[in-house]
């Protein structure tokens, strides 16, 4: 895994939707050139979405130029190795169209904003504060001098699939970006997208964070990825607190998932 990459595909690629979270998953594979060599099948998984859906996408990036393909496609059960277009990977000039021609498929035009598919639950996280409201790319301000490493939107979006149940993300303050910030850098294992993925997983597997337990006179748990992401909360996850049938006397014996989990406190 790259964070270099990782940070310039986060803060300079000019789509959005599945493109961009394909691009993240690759460069979460890649070295520090932009290389790798999954297999279709992984980034699917990796993206959830199916094979047929992942390979048109990377069809997409690889016609736009942000992807190139090194070898492999000859067939055989050999994955293709794939070289990230680094170079391609810049800011965005403010009203003009990225270079080559049209972006992909489901990739906004920048010098046309609401071009392409709109991406997932209906709109775009958007940052507080209110004045000079953004689409969330994590973009550092001005004086900053090194972009956000976390890849809060990517994360954002997986939280939503793992767990529709759960509060909606419609604003990602600062407060709460340097709440999942710190989770991210706390542990190397964290700065990665599947690890975030099989974690929102884990989490969905118990009964009381998705809401589906009650006691009287009292609602049914509706988790937020502010709540997961607070840190008393988080380390409770890890530890196994909120596990189906857990007990304060005899506590259960921990799956290879869970103990991966609580490892990593």
């Amino acid at each position: 895994m790259s964070v270099r990459v990782l940070a310039q595909v986060w803060d300079s690629y000019p789509g959005g939707g599945s493109e961009l979270l394909t691009l993240l998953a690759l460069a979460d594979w890649s070295d520090d050139e932009g290389r790798c060599f999954p297999s279709m099948a992984s980034i699917g998984r990796k993206t959830r979405l199916s094979e047929k859906q992942a390979r048109r996408v990377v069809h997409s990036l690889k016609k736009a130029g942000f992807l190139h393909v090194l070898g492999g496609e000859s067939g055989g059960g050999m994955s293709c190795r794939y070289q990230i277009a680094l170079d391609r990977l810049t800011p965005p000039t403010r009203g003009r169209a990225p270079a080559e021609g049209r972006a992909p498929a489901g990739v906004p035009n920048p010098s046309h904003p609401w071009e392409g598919t709109p991406p997932t639950h209906g709109s775009r996280t958007v940052s507080e504060p209110s004045k000079n409201r953004q689409l969330i790319a994590d973009k550092p301000p001005v004086s900053s001098k090194a972009a956000d490493p976390c890849p809060h939107q990517a994360i954002i979006d997986l939280y939503h699939q793992a767990l529709p149940s759960g509060r909606h993300v419609r604003s990602w303050t600062d407060t709460r970006k340097a709440k999942l910030r710190a989770r991210w850098k706390e542990e190397a294992e964290r700065q990665s997208l599947d690890w975030w993925a099989k974690f929102f997983g884990y989490i969905a597997e118990s009964d009381f964070l998705t809401g589906k337990t009650s006691t009287p006179r009292r609602r049914p748990f509706e988790i937020d990825l502010e709540w997961i992401v607070t840190p008393s909360n988080f380390v409770k996850i890890l530890e196994g607190k909120y596990e189906n049938g857990q007990t304060a006397i005899t506590p259960t014996v921990p799956t290879q998932q869970e103990a991966m989990f609580r490892g990593c406190i």
